[in-house]
């Protein structure tokens, strides 16, 4: 019984994601603080990383979700209606603070990032998923990056559609 409950509990340690965990890392005020000066800033408004051609769409959505494309999908949500996974969601990523979420603990490094000033945007988020050892050494994400930067592109693209918020939020 105790090794099947370590069995189950292990990648909760491993990825930080523990299904308990109500912890939120930033009050708003913190919050205000961090995002001053990208508060005007609507990344999700940037219409040249969208397209609506269907092929593209489906593209996007090969790269995000399937193991050939970015593996993302596996451990992240990306709706707000999306169930809590073993990595922190993306819902609302484009313009939040590094290490900055609900329901995730964050890596030392993560949090670090936060207190340096790193926003996610799309440019910054390309950089990380294309080698996130190196772009933040010391975060938990263990996949290696991706090279093509089709795909990463199409990553971006995807969260870009998917990850909006709803206005009012």
């Amino acid at each position: 019984m105790v090794i099947i409950g370590i069995a189950f509990y292990l990648p909760f340690l491993i990825f930080g994601a523990f299904p308990y965990n109500t912890k939120i890392n930033s009050n708003s005020d913190e919050m205000g603080q961090l995002l001053e000066g990208f508060e005007s800033v609507d990344f999700y408004a940037m219409s040249e990383y969208l397209t609506e051609s269907p092929e593209e769409i489906q593209r996007e959505i090969h790269a995000f979700e399937t193991w050939e494309g970015g593996k993302c999908r596996f451990c992240h949500a990306v709706k707000k209606e999306d169930r809590d996974r073993m990595a922190p969601t993306l819902y609302g990523i484009f313009g939040r603070p590094a290490g900055v979420g609900n329901n995730y603990t964050y890596s030392d490094a993560l949090i670090n990032m936060k207190t340096n000033g790193l926003i996610w945007t799309p440019e910054t988020l390309d950089a990380f998923i294309l080698n996130p050892s190196e772009y933040i050494p010391g975060n938990r994400m263990r996949v290696q990056g991706i090279e093509d930067p089709e795909t990463r592109k199409l990553i971006v693209n995807y969260l870009m559609r998917e990850s909006k918020p709803i206005k009012g939020e």
